[in-house]
Formats: C-alpha cells, structure tokens, sequence
C-alpha cells in the first residue's frame, strides 16, 4: 500500500543513521529552530554506517517552506571552505534546489560522512521539517532518516 503516514516517522534506520544539526556561522550549535528572518545556519549532516563496507549513498535533506539555501555559487558551488570548524566529506555530486539538498557519496570502510551547507531564513511563519534520508543506491534496503520537526522564522 501506499500513502501519506498521519504521524511523521520517527528517526530509524536499516544498515545506517543519519543525523541532521544546525549550527552559526562561527560554529556555535543551534539547539531552538526558532530564528529571524535573514539569519544564516549551518546545515550539518551526519551519516553513520553499521557496517565497514563499501557504498554509493544518496542524501536528500529537504528544506522547510521559510529556508532556502544561501546562494551556492558564491560559495564555490557549495564549498565551504570560510568555515574552517567544519572537515566535510568528498561528495562525488551535489545539487542545490529551490526544495532540497542531495548529495551523492562514496563511503568506504565503514567511515562516517558529513556533509554541510549555508541555508538563510527568509519567510516569517511556522513550518514542517521533512526528515533528512540516505539510501545505498545499490542496496535500497539500507536506508535511514531524521525525525521531523518544525521551524518558526520570525519577522523580527
């Protein structure tokens, strides 16, 4: 069967775990969702495997309705090379939509991934916070997610 859950799921996974943080552009971690419109986060992504195997991974952490990712080609297509508290992982591809984040990974040896990107608050509201996935490309079994959440961005 098919369908829309009425709860959103939980955080879970089969082969990996994901996690999904948020931090200050000076590295300062952000506990409250709870911002203003024009501030600018830190996305982290964590991926964490269960087994020391090779894999091709996709990523997918969509965005609540209030964000949008901060302007990537000024960043160098995503770099983040200003944020020098943050070692993120080679990613073979990344793709910067109005909606999303994705991102595809080669893991080996059971190493974690994490990956990182700027996203700015701009629409005053109270909005859903879709779970972050992985998913090995070849082995759809081993998938994870995030938990759901909110995010208020205010006008002030």
């Amino acid at each position: 069967t098919f369908g829309v859950p009425s709860v959103a799921p939980e955080a879970g996974g089969y082969g990996y775990a994901i996690e999904r943080t948020y931090f200050t552009l000076d590295g300062t971690p952000v506990t409250d969702l709870n911002v203003k419109a024009g501030d600018r986060l830190v996305t982290h992504l964590k991926v964490i495997p269960f087994e020391k195997a090779a894999a091709r991974l996709m990523i997918n952490d969509p965005l609540p309705a209030g964000f949008e990712i901060d302007n990537p080609n000024l960043l160098q297509s995503g770099d983040i090379g200003a944020l020098g508290w943050m070692k993120p992982s080679h990613a073979e591809s990344t793709e910067f939509r109005s909606e999303r984040f994705l991102a595809a990974v080669n893991a080996n040896e059971g190493q974690y991934v994490e990956l990182a990107y700027i996203v700015r608050a701009v629409t005053p509201g109270r909005y859903h916070h879709a779970p972050a996935t992985v998913e090995d490309m070849y082995r759809p079994i081993y998938r994870a997610n995030t938990g759901a959440g909110e995010v208020t961005v205010s006008a002030d």
